[in-house]
């Protein structure tokens, strides 16, 4: 039975927007948007005491710089995700001001912003762009799917039971529907269960006498005729129309045909009625796919060309006898032998084999949008990998002619393999830990408007149903999910809409207990009266887009050898310049399929930033090692320090490929390369950082290890750090006794690194290496220091201070801005653990780790707002440090915070009634939870300390316990 969840969950489960006190505007110049352009939009507005503030923009067609009383904020270049952050430091009393300044790009270029403020006595106000902003003109409302927070949307949540799924074996009736979570107006049933006799199902299709077909898992398909809904008087007729081939992932109806992708058979089957008895009595194998059975072969569908797509997971070998879509300079075309995911599409006879899409993990279904022809899946993550910066979650692909997504089949490999590079055709959306099966589009439904539109996704694992809303964004589109259904146990394996409109599910998988549901909407219809009309901002866009994807579709024709290649490149190569990340990389991979010589010569010269970057990678791809060279030559004389992060991750990925495949490079070379690098690092980018530390190791900068120490020092991101103590591992050059002692200092925080099963074994090769790069007499302290982090942290008993003083803001508040304070570095640290702070937080390599770590505190909020949430803990809580009340099916009652387990998949969930006292509870025990407001941490800390005490701690926090930070220079 799934959990039932508190009020609150339930409400932000089904919210359709974020909660905006009025809703932003599209803003631009009262001029028509030109390439180039350039705009200043600005407003100003009074605050007054602030607890709270959150600054949300996001930009269609254009480059943001952000701005906030004259501080820079944010750089936001086209086609980037939402931007949202905390600005509350930059806000001063009195008048302030959002300035925005643009630059546009090729579209019908907007910005829209909304900056959502809590003042201390819990009064909420917004200031949202409109035509009140200076030099502003207002084209409408800015869709809730374009302002989501990508990073809250479908989460998964401490709560959640990777293992529900196994709550569905040894049962005999399918879960009790009344007990999952659907939208209002939505109603759920069990349609039938699974016989003893009838295995477990994993796929379903509709025949055009409305039957449902349901493959099985051992073997055969069945054919089910289901009586209308409240039809109690009639049951489900159950028959067998197969019983040959195995394991059947994927059903497809067409051409008076039932096409099936058969896993263990490794094979797609066409069958037919030729004796029309209303049975199959010829199956013709089309498609011999080659390889294992793991993550083998899954969906088929009809695309809108009237081919046949199949989709394979990555224990399935690429077709050896196809045409390819891919480029030339991917590996497979290169000789090597890779294990990805892909596409291949067929004529209905099975004739014309082509790899259409390839570099998926083990993307499981396939569908087409029903107006745009573009297919789409939901492809898995690598879940060894979890909580590393080499992990890539689960995601929403837009799957692209010639398209490759990065992936080679490399888990467990050392040194790790980056799935995310920039030469890989770009995903649609993270949706994050999942397991995932089938996806279809809502268009058959008799649902309303806003889900007729998605395309909704299964996660087997977890047990709910996704639905991922879209929106044109230039030849693609801008995506946001929300989970839609959800249960326990509910191991969803398949989904299609019936002929009455309604959505049917069937669970099964892994030999668990099997049941079809019928999800259908019951509420009232939205009204033709009911539907907003476009936008002035929406129709055009929704006219550009349009324009972009024949654009794209007429490069992607590109995508073989052509009779005359200086034609094809000549009309690829201005498309190498667009910030359109799909448009560009069909016209990147045209290129690459024609003759280098054609080409060669022009990516050495071009000049205009993003498309001399395109060109280099390109080049590097698919060139001899004397291009690739001179690519690294070019590469110098390139102004890097000048590109936008996107154009730099471009240069950078054009380096690593030229660094990975010339066995020799002149050392003058990379003297210069690595000095054109090294002033781009740090930057102010995290995806940046990672590339620019690992080319900088290639390349030996003694600058990386001080630099990416200090990274290190500030970076509260676990995957960041883990990252940083990788490239640092087996580094020669740039180290001093103290920073090789600080480096394996922070090498001894990796044991609270949480994961999935890969963690334990990062850490312990990341300390072997680093230890290897030692000279042997210099080990004995580092193993030591290491070995005593390995043992359980024994709780110091707390020192008795008898009381000072119940402090109150207004009694210290104005102590913060004395002139002729001089903080103590040795008494401050004294008093974070005198103070209780060190029983839960981390500063530096101090401290525990069940509260969020202050290292970088200081960087993001000044001292007297450091100074109030230790006075007030509730005053602003995040919501991973809330405290929740569970509630067991026995009556058992446990209150405390959420402990995230190392595995993401524990079947258990760990709560802490107090600092170091910790209780497990199995998942699937929990009958329903509720979060409070008030923060576990409790008040009153500084009740035992002086007021000059007090001063030295808030100094020492502020300063991340560096002796060096400007709190202590005299």
């Amino acid at each position: 039975m799934i959990r039932l969840l508190c009020t609150g969950c339930l409400l932000s489960m089904f919210a359709a927007s974020p909660s905006l006190a009025d809703e932003a505007q599209w803003i631009w110049s009262e001029k028509e948007p030109t390439p180039g352009q350039r705009v200043v939009l600005a407003q100003e507005f009074e605050s007054g005491d602030c607890r709270v503030a959150r600054l949300s923009v996001v930009a269609d067609y254009c480059n943001v710089s952000v701005k906030l009383n004259g501080e820079d904020v944010a750089t936001i270049e086209d086609f980037a995700p939402p931007w949202h952050g905390d600005v509350k430091s930059l806000l001063v009393e009195g008048k302030n001001e959002i300035t925005i300044e643009a630059e546009a790009a090729h579209g019908p270029s907007a910005v829209a912003v909304s900056l959502r403020m809590q003042a201390e006595d819990g009064a909420q106000r917004s200031i949202v762009s409109d035509a009140s902003w200076s030099a502003a003109k207002a084209s409408g409302e800015v869709a809730w799917v374009r302002w989501s927070d990508p990073s809250r949307d479908a989460a998964i949540d401490p709560f959640d039971d990777y293992t529900q799924w196994k709550q569905a074996l040894g049962t005999s009736d399918g879960a009790d529907p009344s007990k999952f979570l659907v939208p209002p107006g939505y109603e759920i049933e069990l349609v039938r269960s699974a016989q003893e006799d009838e295995g477990s199902w994993i796929s379903l299709e509709f025949d055009p006498q409305g039957r449902l077909l349901v493959g099985r898992e051992d073997r055969g398909i069945l054919r089910m005729t289901i009586p209308p809904a409240g039809d109690e008087q009639k049951t489900v007729q159950v028959e067998s129309i197969n019983d040959t081939l195995e394991e059947v992932r994927g059903l497809l109806w067409a051409y008076d045909s039932l096409f099936v992708s058969a896993n263990t058979s490794q094979a797609l089957y066409r069958l037919r009625d030729t004796s029309r008895d209303d049975q199959f009595d010829k199956i013709d194998r089309l498609y011999q796919a080659e390889g294992g059975s793991g993550h083998g072969r899954n969906d088929i569908t009809l695309g809108p060309d009237g081919r046949i797509y199949a989709i394979f997971g990555d224990s399935v070998d690429l077709p050896k006898k196809a045409s390819d879509r891919t480029s030339p300079g991917a590996e497979h075309r290169r000789g090597q032998r890779t294990k990805e995911g892909h596409v291949v599409r067929l004529d209905p006879d099975g004739a014309n084999p082509t790899l259409f899409a390839a570099g998926l993990r083990n993307p499981f279904g396939i569908a087409f949008h029903p107006e745009h022809d573009i297919a789409f899946t939901y492809d898995a993550d690598a879940e060894y990998d979890m909580g590393s910066s080499w992990y890539r979650p689960t995601r929403i692909v837009q799957l692209t002619d010639g398209g490759d997504y990065g992936w080679r089949g490399v888990t467990r490999s050392w040194p790790p393999y980056f799935p995310d590079r920039a030469d890989a055709a770009p995903p649609l959306l993270d949706i994050g830990k999942g397991s995932p099966t089938s996806v279809q589009f809502g268009a058959k439904s008799n649902f309303p408007p806003r889900y007729r539109d998605a395309l909704f996704v299964l996660d087997w694992a977890y047990g709910r149903i996704l639905a991922v809303h879209m929106t044109p964004r230039g030849s693609g589109f801008a995506a946001r999910a929300e989970t839609f259904a959800k249960g326990r146990p509910f191991n969803v394996t398949d989904l299609d809409f019936g002929p009455d409109g309604a959505m049917y599910v069937v669970t099964g998988g892994r030999k668990t207990l099997s049941a079809v549901y019928r999800l259908r909407y019951v509420g009232d219809d939205e009204r033709p009266g009911d539907v907003a009309l476009p936008t002035e901002h929406q129709r055009a866009v929704a006219a550009f887009a349009s324009e972009s994807r024949e654009l794209r579709q007429s490069v992607e024709s590109l995508h073989a050898p052509q009779r005359s290649a200086d034609k094809a490149v000549h009309a690829a190569w201005p498309l190498l310049g667009r910030r359109d990340p799909w448009l560009r990389y069909a016209a990147r991979t045209a290129i690459e399929h024609q003759p280098v010589d054609a080409w060669q010569a022009r990516a050495l010269s071009e000049s205009q930033p993003l498309a001399a970057a395109t060109a280099m990678v390109a080049l590097v791809r698919c060139g001899d090692d004397s291009a690739k060279r001179e690519v690294l030559d070019r590469l110098c004389e390139l102004p890097l320090s000048a590109f936008s992060s996107t154009e730099q991750l471009l240069a950078i990925q054009a380096a690593q490929l030229g660094l990975d495949e010339i066995d020799t490079l002149k050392q003058p070379t990379r003297d210069r390369l690595r000095q054109r690098l090294e002033p781009l690092y740090p930057a102010n980018s995290d995806v940046l950082n990672q590339r620019l530390s690992w080319l900088l190791a290639r390349l030996d900068s003694p600058l990386l290890v001080p630099k990416t120490l200090e990274l290190l020092r500030t970076t509260n991101e676990q995957a960041q750090r883990l990252h940083y103590l990788f490239v640092l591992r087996d580094r020669e050059q740039g180290w001093t006794p103290a920073l090789r002692r600080t480096y394996f200092e922070y090498l001894t925080q990796m044991r609270h690194f949480r994961g999935g099963e890969g963690m334990p074994t990062f850490v312990e090769r990341i300390e072997q290496d680093a230890l290897a790069a030692l000279e042997p007499s210099q080990r004995p302290p580092f193993e030591q220091l290491l070995d005593s982090s390995r043992d359980p942290v024994e709780q110091t008993p707390l020192e008795e201070r008898p009381l000072v003083n119940k402090w109150k803001a207004d009694q210290l508040l104005p102590e913060l801005a004395a002139s002729d304070h001089r903080p103590d570095f040795d008494r401050g640290a004294a008093m974070f653990t005198a103070a209780q702070c060190a029983r839960c937080h981390r500063v530096g390599t101090r401290g525990g780790v069940l509260g969020p770590d202050l290292t970088a505190i200081g960087r993001r909020f000044p001292r007297r707002d450091i100074l109030l949430s230790i006075l007030q803990p509730s005053r602003v809580v995040d919501d991973a440090y809330r405290r929740v009340q569970v509630v067991t099916t026995n009556g058992r009652v446990v209150a405390g915070q959420v402990i995230p387990s190392q595995d993401y998949r524990s079947p258990t969930l760990t709560i802490a009634p107090q600092p170091h006292e910790l209780v497990e509870i199995p998942k699937s025990d929990i009958e329903s939870y509720t979060v409070s407001p008030v923060s576990v941490m409790p008040e009153g800390l500084l009740d035992t300390l002086e007021r000059q005490e007090i001063l030295d701690l808030l100094a020492w926090l502020e300063a991340g316990g560096d002796r060096r930070h400007p709190n202590y220079r005299q």
